[in-house]
Order: structure tokens, then C-alpha cells, then sequence
């Protein structure tokens, strides 16, 4: 087990322009602000989303798009360190117009219609992604 203890640095409450790339936006935010330790949250809608299943038996991800208006019903992730550059990991949450709900890792192309963020930036020395042999992924060493 890793185990990080932090104090709340800072807590950054942003929103997201309409038309913007959901995951896009906030990597610029977290670069321009040079974070490296955060817990965010989100919450709103988006004009289609882009997202990712990791299957645990291929240890790859296959990606899906709905192309379709979303609630965005939650949203969290973290950023911490990945090759020495600020990394941010989330997931989400969405509904449809019937409230049938769908979720993955959130990918590049969620095109933001609203969206409000919370970033809870913490102090100390950041988390490091590194390899990890049994699950195939980047996680906290």
C-alpha cells in the first residue's frame, strides 16, 4: 500500500467554456496554475462524450463515444506526476434524456455544453505514476 498525507493548499473553482474540450480544459488549467497534487470534482452537461473501459483481462482500454446530449452526473479524478509532467486521471459519470446512465474514464472529445469544476490542490511532494507490471497501468508508486 501507498500511503500520501497533505494539506489543502488551495481550492480553485473554475468554469468551463461551452464548446471546450472537457479533459482539455482542465490539463490547461493545471499546467497554467503548475499543479501537481489535486482531488477535482465536476458536474454539468456535454454535447457528446468520449470515454474509456480499461478490461482487466487484455490490461488495454477499448474507447466508446456517445454521441449524444449528456447530464454530466459526476465527475472526479486527481492530477499527479506521470514522466515528470502534471497528469490528469477522471472518470465520469453521464445520462441520457431517459436517465440511463453510462461511465468510464474520460477521454479527449467530451465537447462541454456547461461545466463547473472544483480543484483541491494540495501541498507537498506530488504522487508519481509508475508502472505497474500486474494491472498494466501508470499507478501511484
Amino acid at each position: 500500500m501507498s500511503h500520501y498525507s497533505y494539506q489543502t493548499k488551495q481550492i480553485h473553482l473554475l468554469r468551463v467554456e461551452t464548446g471546450d474540450d472537457l479533459l482539455g480544459a482542465i490539463e490547461r488549467f493545471v499546467e497554467s496554475q503548475e499543479i501537481t497534487t489535486a482531488w477535482l470534482s465536476y458536474l454539468g452537461a456535454v454535447k457528446g462524450a468520449s470515454l474509456r473501459y480499461y478490461d482487466q483481462s487484455k490490461l488495454e482500454y477499448g474507447d466508446f463515444q456517445i454521441s449524444e446530449p449528456l447530464e454530466v452526473l459526476v465527475g472526479t479524478g486527481n492530477v499527479s506526476l506521470l514522466d515528470g509532467r502534471p497528469f490528469v486521471h477522471t472518470h465520469a459519470v453521464f445520462s441520457d434524456e431517459s436517465g440511463r446512465a453510462f461511465g468510464g474514464h474520460v477521454n479527449h472529445g467530451c465537447e462541454v455544453w456547461a461545466l463547473e469544476v472544483k480543484i483541491e490542490e494540495y501541498e507537498g511532494e506530488s504522487p508519481v505514476r509508475l508502472p505497474h507490471a500486474e494491472t498494466g497501468l501508470n499507478l501511484w508508486g
